[in-house]
């Protein structure tokens, strides 16, 4: 293969790799928590529960010739689909190109896992043990044998201190308010963070995790007072004034889910370690 185009081939195989990985991440995030098959049936339509036909389920690409609509009952297809396969085919496209295979591969898998977990905590808000258990195990595997710049020694440390931290965080803030706040799916989470990044991913993950986390909470706050104050605008009287104070009671004990925050951030130094890393030493080396 001629060298200026092999670099080409590379990086499309890489995203339909990447995209196929999407679709299955979406799937499991369907699936896994209705106690379906991951593997039976085949794909179907969520609405009309028809089998699809094989050229309904190319990644992204079906998505747009069907317009985002089944092909049998015309139900519409979940974006989210779209933006699965999307994302983790830019990531295996981009990973491919700034990695050895290997190392790409297992960045892309764990960066597969985020989705498909982040997905799940978004419509259930739990994070599954039967991904994030077996997620440490595999993230010491592939730090160890595929990730040289990890290695076990990092895992091991990225894997205790990061699930040590949010576990002593959620605890303390249980002490503090009298209730839970943080999940111990989002302490498993963290460990298998950790795992995969080492020490120093796991550190970056929480606090950029916890920035993007905040910015989501204050967003999520300022939409639902938005939506607060225009019902109250149609309501009169007491009832709106007891609708108005409910609501700002509900808006201080709101839930976010903090999942998908922690695996966009671990998705990013996943994506960009050697240039944070390297800004880090030129900063305070």
């Amino acid at each position: 293969m001629d060298d200026a185009v092999r670099p080409l081939v590379i990086s499309s195989f890489a995203f339909v790799v990447g995209a196929c990985l999407g679709s299955f991440a979406a799937t499991v995030a369907y699936r896994l928590p209705r106690g379906l098959s991951l593997l039976w049936p085949g794909s179907f339509c969520p609405t009309c529960q028809k089998s699809l036909p094989w050229w309904c389920n190319i990644p992204v690409f079906s998505y747009v010739f069907l317009r985002g609509r089944c092909f049998m009952c015309q139900a519409s297809i979940p974006a989210r689909d779209f933006v699965a396969e999307v994302a983790l085919g830019v990531a295996g496209l981009y990973l491919s190109l700034s990695f050895p295979i290997w190392d790409a591969l297992a960045r892309l898998l764990l960066d597969s896992a985020l989705m498909a977990i982040s997905l799940i905590d978004l419509e259930w808000r739990i994070v599954p043990d039967v991904l994030s258990l077996p997620g440490i195990v595999w993230g010491a595997f592939c730090a160890t044998f595929l990730m040289p710049e990890i290695g076990f020694r990092q895992s091991i440390l990225g894997a205790l201190v990061g699930s040590g931290f949010l576990y002593a965080l959620a605890k303390g803030y249980v002490l503090v308010r009298k209730r839970e706040g943080l999940g111990l799916g989002d302490v498993k989470l963290m460990g298998m963070i950790g795992a995969y990044l080492g020490l120093p991913g796991a550190l970056f993950t929480i606090f950029f995790g916890a920035l993007l986390g905040s910015a989501g909470g204050i967003a999520l706050a300022l939409l639902t007072t938005a939506r607060t104050e225009m019902a109250a605008e149609g309501s009169h009287g007491a009832a709106a004034q007891d609708d108005s104070a409910s609501s700002s009671v509900s808006l201080l004990t709101m839930s976010v889910p903090f999942a998908p925050f922690l695996s966009l951030a671990a998705a990013v130094y996943a994506a960009f370690q050697p240039q944070l890393v390297g800004w880090f030493l030129e900063n305070h080396g």
